[in-house]
């Protein structure tokens, strides 16, 4: 019994980790919560392998163009 409630609090745990990780890589935050929950430590370093989408890169290119247009 208390393997499943640290097994349960361990996946929410990972789960918020996880989702943390999608939302600031521009992926989807509910499937990465998911992700951390069912596949514990896996889904973090997954996460750290698959880096940010393509459009967060492009945004992130994007932004640091216009401020560079700025501060000149």
């Amino acid at each position: 019994m208390n393997f499943l409630i640290a097994g349960s609090i361990g996946g929410i745990i990972f789960g918020f980790i996880c989702m943390e990780m999608a939302k600031k890589r521009g992926r989807e935050k509910y499937l990465g919560f998911l992700m951390g929950f069912l596949f514990g430590i896996f889904a973090p370093i997954g996460y750290l392998i698959a880096g940010d989408t393509s459009k967060k890169k492009a945004d992130l290119i994007a932004d640091a163009i216009e401020k560079k247009k700025i501060s000149n």
